[in-house]
């Protein structure tokens, strides 16, 4: 049983967030406020926000037990009963234990199935803007990536909306290509993909025999009250034996570098992983402690945490979007979900460097929009997961800057 004093309440962990100063935060040392000493840290996407109680007194338990060494069997699959229970509560996807093996991270199980489970040389399409080593990491292994550029409308509300080129992606898969990735909450743009999205995606992918690869490690983090995610692999379409989900608590209690992410695959995907030594052996890999941080964040604790800092990441979003609404040629895609808002700076004095001119002239910290694929190099993405008082300053900093 959690002791009771784990369960802050929503005004002590706001207020305990908002009392945060980026003097502390240069303190704790992490690698978003050390890089760049001296600027306010808005680019790598963690946290500044700490962790759930839970978590945290799993992990001081695990210290003072001196349970650091290698992960035992018995709480690997402690990892894979939860993670099942959590997406069957959670987003009403009915997930086997049987069918969830532990990774270090998402990429090593994206790097395992370009090696092991697709055709060498098989064309690998990734929907872009897209997480920047969605982008390098095909090369790496023989691959060709080829970039489907997302298609922009306008929002309900005005403000820019992203979604899926579905007839670029059928383009590339009849062309040849073997892999999708599939980034949902939508890396950098913020979008929740809907389920008539997915199930288009799952036709494809039975049509022309195309693995998808679904990228879900955001899926804790659906900002907006409402909308949900929908696992891509709970779709009725999505055939299993060509669909591979990884998830990891990582980013929605910011424990990225303890290294425990899970692979979920199930029919013919199941096999062929179990049929790869080298893909079982991943597992192995997994840090004892990010699995201790996993159970204890998939606990009701740990899901009431998560809870209250999605509503703090709704109001941080909300208010950025607010300020900075108010600077001539910038537009703002405010994040479904996720913490990283996407920003375009086209029509700023930003536009040939964004994060250049953001860094020298703010002295504010992004990612630069090259990064995430051609033709979005005037953009920049915003990592929002701060104390209020420094996401206020962060907009007011930014638009002093370009005015």
């Amino acid at each position: 049983m959690t002791p009771a004093n784990l369960s802050p309440t929503t005004h002590d962990l706001e207020a305990s967030w908002d009392a945060l100063t980026a003097e502390e935060l240069r303190r704790r040392g992490s690698l978003k406020w050390t890089v760049e000493p001296g600027v306010i840290g808005a680019w790598v996407a963690e946290m500044d926000l700490g962790t759930a109680p839970v978590v945290t007194e799993a992990l001081q338990q695990a210290v003072t037990d001196g349970t650091l060494g290698y992960l035992p069997p018995q709480l690997a699959q402690q990892v894979a009963t939860v993670t099942a229970d959590f997406q069957a509560s959670r987003y009403d996807w009915q997930v086997s234990a049987q069918d969830v093996n532990l990774l270090p991270d998402v990429l090593s199980g994206l790097r395992a199935i370009l090696e092991r489970h697709s055709r060498p040389g098989t064309d690998v399409i990734v929907p872009t803007p897209a997480y920047m080593p969605f982008l390098t990491i095909p090369a790496q292994y023989g691959r060709r990536c080829v970039q489907v550029p997302a298609l922009k409308r306008a929002g309900a509300d005005g403000s820019p909306r992203w979604s899926l080129d579905l007839e670029g992606i059928e383009r590339a898969m009849r062309e040849g290509a073997g892999v999708l990735v599939l980034c949902n909450p939508w890396n950098p743009v913020g979008r929740v993909l809907n389920a008539a999205e997915l199930d288009a995606v799952a036709s494809l992918s039975t049509r022309y025999g195309v693995t998808v690869f679904a990228d879900e490690i955001h899926g804790p983090l659906v900002l907006d009250p409402a909308l949900r995610h929908v696992p891509y692999a709970s779709r009725p379409e999505a055939d299993p034996a060509l669909t591979f989900t990884a998830t990891a608590v990582s980013k929605g209690w910011n424990v990225a570098g303890l290294k425990c992410a899970q692979l979920i695959a199930s029919g013919g995907a199941r096999t062929r992983w179990e049929a790869s030594p080298l893909s079982r052996h991943l597992e192995m890999e997994a840090s004892i402690l990010g699995a201790r941080a996993a159970v204890a964040a998939l606990s009701p604790d740990g899901v009431a945490w998560l809870e209250v800092l999605r509503g703090y990441l709704w109001g941080n979003v909300q208010l950025l979007a607010r300020d900075l609404s108010q600077v001539p040629g910038a537009e703002l895609t405010r994040p479904e979900g996720t913490y990283l808002a996407w920003l375009d700076l086209s029509g700023t004095p930003a536009a040939a460097s964004p994060a250049r001119f953001l860094l020298e002239r703010a002295r504010v910290s992004v990612n630069d929009g090259a990064t995430f694929g051609r033709g979005f190099e005037s953009f920049a993405r915003l990592n929002l997961a701060a104390p209020r008082t420094l996401a206020l300053e962060t907009a007011s900093k930014i638009a002093q800057a370009l005015a």
